[in-house]
Order: C-alpha cells, then sequence, then structure tokens
C-alpha cells in the first residue's frame, strides 16, 4: 500500500466532517486514514481484489479514520463521567472495540464491523 494515494480520498473525510476536520492539514488526515486502512483490513474486511477495493471497506476506512480524527478533539478523550465538587474523572476505556462508542463515527464504523466481520455476522464478503 502506497502511503502517497489514499485508498479514501482527503475530500471525503472533510465533507463528511467538516466542523471535524476543518483545522487538520491534509497530511495528518492521510496519515489517518493510513492507519485506519491498516486497522480495517487487520479486523477482517475485505482486502483489495485485483487492485478494486470494496466499497464496505472503504466506508469502513473512511468511518476509522473520522473516528481517529476525533480523539484528538475534547469530544475524544473518553470523559465518561466528571464531578467538579469532589473532582473526579472516569474515562473510557481504549481496549478491545469499546473504545469505539466514543464518537459517531466510531458507532458507525463498530456497526459495519458487527454486520461484516465480528463473530455472528448476518452478511458476508465473499473475497473472488
Amino acid at each position: 500500500m502506497n502511503t502517497d494515494d489514499p485508498v479514501v480520498p482527503i475530500t471525503a473525510l472533510k465533507n463528511a466532517a467538516p466542523k471535524l476536520t476543518r483545522s487538520m492539514s491534509d497530511d495528518t488526515l492521510k496519515e489517518l486514514i493510513h492507519d485506519a486502512t491498516v486497522n480495517t483490513l487487520a479486523d477482517g474486511f475485505p482486502q483489495p481484489v485485483d487492485g478494486k477495493w470494496n466499497d464496505i471497506t472503504l466506508t469502513a476506512i473512511k468511518y476509522l479514520a473520522l473516528h481517529l480524527a476525533s480523539m484528538d478533539t475534547y469530544a475524544g478523550q473518553g470523559i465518561l463521567d466528571e464531578k467538579v465538587a469532589v473532582l473526579e474523572r472516569k474515562y473510557e476505556s481504549k481496549i478491545g472495540k469499546d473504545w469505539l462508542h466514543s464518537s459517531v463515527w466510531g458507532l458507525y464504523y463498530y456497526r459495519l464491523w458487527k454486520l461484516f466481520c465480528g463473530g455472528s455476522n448476518r452478511y458476508g464478503v465473499v473475497q473472488h
């Protein structure tokens, strides 16, 4: 995989979440797409066949890249509960698939993963 040529266009991320990506450089978004591609394939989404990517995999890459981008925001810090009077703060675990529940993009990715890759899936993508 060539990191100079992301499989999901940077404009796809910018159009899907303009407020989230507004302050991010193209290089940052390119790196997030690369990381999301590696993780998506490791999670069991279909590999490209003859250089052609499956639409489900491309969508999953976009969702995971946006989820990774959201981890750099205040909302992405995973704060579950905060008490001011007691000065107590609880964080969401970043271990396993549960950390995907901390953003809407992570939830979208998790839904695709459950449908197409996660154990008792209802749909299968057959590699040819």
